[in-house]
C-alpha cells in the first residue's frame, strides 16, 4: 500500500475555490459551445434575409465552400467561390431556408471547432434537398469564424 505522507491535507478554506475552478471550466465550455452555434444560426438567418453582408460577417476571409458531390455516379468535389455564393444567395428569386436537425454535435478544442449539421432546404417553401454540413470554425479575436463548409445534397432524405 501507497502512503503518501508528504502530500498536506487541502485546507477547509480552500474547497469554495476548488469548486468554483471545477464548475467554471464546463461554463467555459458552454460558453463556447452556445458562441459556435450562434455563428452557424447567424449565416443561416443572413441567407433566409438574403444579406450577404450579415453572412459574410460570419466567415473568416480565407472561407472555402466545398460540396462532396455525386452526380450520375461521378464523385469528386465542387468548390463554390464565396462571392459567387453570396451573390445567388442575394440575387435568389425564391425564399430560402436550411432547416438543421434540432440537436447536433460540436467539438471544440481551444480555439478549432467542428460542427456536423444534417439539415433540409426547402426553396419558396417547397423540399428542394436534404444532406449534412461539416463545419469547422476557428475562434479570432472578434469570436467564431466559418473556415470551411463542406457538405453533401441529395434529393432521397429517407436514406438519413
Amino acid at each position: 500500500m501507497l502512503v503518501f505522507s508528504h502530500i498536506a491535507p487541502l485546507p477547509m478554506r480552500a474547497l469554495p475555490l476548488l469548486a468554483l475552478l471545477l464548475l467554471a471550466v464546463p461554463a467555459s465550455a458552454q460558453d463556447a459551445d452556445a458562441a459556435v452555434r450562434a455563428t452557424i444560426t447567424a449565416l443561416f438567418d443572413g441567407m433566409r434575409a438574403k444579406d450577404s453582408t450579415a453572412i459574410r460577417a460570419t466567415l473568416h476571409p480565407e472561407a472555402r465552400l466545398m460540396t462532396a458531390a455525386n452526380q450520375n455516379g461521378q464523385r469528386g468535389v465542387m468548390q463554390t467561390p464565396i462571392g459567387a455564393f453570396l451573390a445567388s444567395v442575394a440575387g435568389a428569386p425564391v425564399s430560402l431556408d436550411e432547416q438543421l436537425s434540432e440537436e447536433y454535435p460540436v467539438l471544440i478544442d481551444d480555439g478549432l471547432a467542428v460542427a456536423w449539421t444534417p439539415y433540409r432546404f426547402y426553396a419558396d417553401g417547397q423540399f428542394s434537398h436534404c444532406g449534412t454540413n461539416a463545419f469547422v470554425l476557428a475562434l479570432g479575436d472578434d469570436g467564431w469564424q466559418i473556415v470551411q463548409i463542406m457538405d453533401t445534397r441529395r434529393r432521397d432524405c429517407d436514406a438519413e
